[in-house]
This record gives structure tokens, C-alpha cells and sequence, in this order.
């Protein structure tokens, strides 16, 4: 236990040590990973015993015009014993362009110990980018109103993940392949890559901490790392406390009932053009549906009361 949380404070301590840089949003941003590993990487499809829906919507720099909204729905589940799929739809929108992808992803996952699990995850999708030429930002730029209103572009994805008991370190592609439409450099996407860490402290039977590190490297443009704490109560409640690269957040969240999960965040900033706005909202709702518990009771015969069928 020792050894494994030395390792998780080492690569939280190597991410602060990161040039501090500014960057553009080539990646839709999300803090739903605290409740959603599998929008971390293709390799959580199917990790967990439960089937899991997620849907999240993310209003970045409210109050300005333009600002990047993101919404999403993903859902995975185990398709047998050692295998998981998934699949996303995310639809990015930021003034006049809009970005719409859809994934499939598939989990192999290794059962190396008792307490030890490899899991390797691929995906393929589809981008699809479009311009609102309509806008009037969009009449007034000779360059977008000679660009085609649409283009598609094949995407892959790629993640492998180790867990032992607690700990979880993996390293994941969502973005392999880049592309770029014919005619103009407008829709240019460049691979991304992430590296990522989380290890689950239990203090008692009510307070746990996870903490969550995570580095990501598009390429052509600079890293982007994040590290969130949540400090959660029974399982149940959890408030979020975040460090990002070029802004601070807070979030909190609960089971509602059953397996209903609720997060929402708050994220701000004191620099650059999220200092003046509102902040940025992200909401995500989500439903993990747990298999139940196998019965150590022989089952029932329907032609003999259960009484009998005990005695006999």
C-alpha cells in the first residue's frame, strides 16, 4: 500500500512540474471522469460489474459569446466475463464551428492475480465538423466563406490500463489519427495522447479520498494536466476539489437513489479570457445499473414446496 501511494504522489508531483503554457482546445474538456472512468479511456468499457449511462452537458466561460459547449452521452457494460463494450456521442460546439463524433470502443481485460487486471481498449469513430456559415462572424471572414460547410473524418482510439486493488495507472490515445479538411486548414485534428493515475484511500467506513492525475499531450500544442481530490462520505456524497492548468475547480455530487449518480462543477479562473466570464457549469447525470447479487441458495423447484425441497 506504501509503495503504491508513493508512486501516485510521485506522478501528481511530476505534473506540477509541467511548462505552464498557454493552449488551445484541441480536446472537448470534462469532469465527469469522477464519476466516469470511461470517459478517460476505452480500456474502462466494461471494468466494473455494473452497466453504466452517462449524459453530460458543459457550458464553458459563461457569458461569453462564443464559448465552447459541450454535451455528451456514453454508455458501457461487460459483454461477458473478460470483455467490455462502449460507445460515445459528443457534440462540441464553439461559435460558428461545430464538432460532432461518435465512438464504439471494446475492452479485453487480463485477470493477471487476485488482486491484479491488465485491460486493453480500442475504438473506432467518425468526426464530423461543420460551419454555421448563416452567422454573420462567418460572412464577414472571406476565408470561412470559402470553406466547405462540412467535413468527416475517420477517428481511432486506443487505451491500456492496469489496477490493483486501489491503484489505477493507464495511458490512453483518444485521438490516433489526424486529419484535416481538402481545401482549407479549418478543420485540422491532431492526435491526442493522456497519461493517468487515481488510488483510493479508506481512512474508516464512512471517509475515502481518490485522487485523480491526469496529463494530457496533444500533439503540436501544449500539455494540459489536471488533478481533482474527491472526498467522498458513505459512497454516497462527495465534494470535488480540483487544480487544472489555467484554472481551479469545485464540484460536488451524490447517489440520488438506487444507482441515480448527480455532478456538478464549477470551474474559474483569474487570467485570460475565463476571468471574464462567469465561469464554467458542467452538469452530468448518470444510471449504473449493479447485476445482482448470486444467492448461496439452492434454486427452487416448481413442482414441490420450498420447505420440502430444503428437507429433502
Amino acid at each position: 500500500m506504501k509503495k503504491a501511494a508513493t508512486l501516485f504522489l510521485l506522478f501528481l508531483f511530476s505534473i506540477l512540474l509541467l511548462p505552464n503554457r498557454g493552449e488551445a482546445q484541441q480536446f472537448s474538456l470534462s469532469n465527469q471522469y469522477v464519476v466516469n472512468k470511461f470517459s478517460i479511456s476505452p480500456a474502462y468499457a466494461g471494468a466494473g460489474d455494473a452497466f453504466e449511462v452517462f449524459g453530460s452537458y458543459r457550458r464553458d466561460w459563461l457569458g461569453i459569446a462564443g464559448a465552447p459547449e459541450t454535451k455528451s452521452i456514453n454508455v458501457n457494460g461487460k459483454l461477458c466475463k473478460n470483455m467490455g463494450l462502449g460507445g460515445s456521442v459528443t457534440s462540441l460546439q464553439a461559435g460558428i464551428f461545430t464538432n460532432l463524433s461518435a465512438n464504439l470502443n471494446y475492452a479485453y481485460h487480463v485477470h493477471l492475480s487476485a488482486t491484479q487486471w491488465l485491460s486493453l481498449g480500442i475504438g473506432v469513430g467518425v468526426v464530423e465538423n461543420h460551419l454555421d456559415l448563416s452567422s454573420k462572424a462567418a460572412q464577414d471572414d472571406p476565408v470561412v466563406m470559402n470553406a466547405d460547410r462540412t467535413s468527416n473524418i475517420i477517428d481511432a482510439s486506443f487505451g491500456i490500463l492496469y489496477h490493483n486493488k486501489n491503484l489505477h495507472i493507464g495511458f490512453a490515445a483518444p485521438r490516433l489519427i489526424s486529419g484535416e479538411d481538402k481545401d482549407q486548414n479549418l478543420y485540422y485534428l491532431s492526435p491526442q495522447y493522456k497519461g493517468h493515475i487515481s488510488y483510493k484511500l479508506t481512512f474508516n467506513t464512512a471517509w475515502a479520498i481518490e485522487p485523480v492525475g491526469i496529463v494530457s499531450l496533444p500533439k503540436n500544442a501544449p500539455a494540459y494536466y489536471e488533478i481533482a481530490v474527491p472526498i467522498m462520505y458513505q459512497q454516497k456524497v462527495w465534494l470535488t476539489p480540483a487544480y487544472k492548468k489555467s484554472s481551479l475547480a469545485i464540484g460536488i455530487g451524490a447517489r440520488i437513489f438506487g444507482g441515480f449518480v448527480f455532478n456538478y462543477s464549477y470551474e474559474f479562473s483569474s487570467t485570460g479570457i475565463a476571468s471574464k466570464s462567469s465561469g464554467t457549469h458542467e452538469i452530468t447525470i448518470g444510471w449504473k445499473l449493479s447485476p445482482k447479487p448470486k444467492s448461496d441458495e439452492p434454486a427452487k423447484d416448481k413442482k414441490k414446496p420450498y420447505y420440502n425441497w430444503l428437507k429433502k
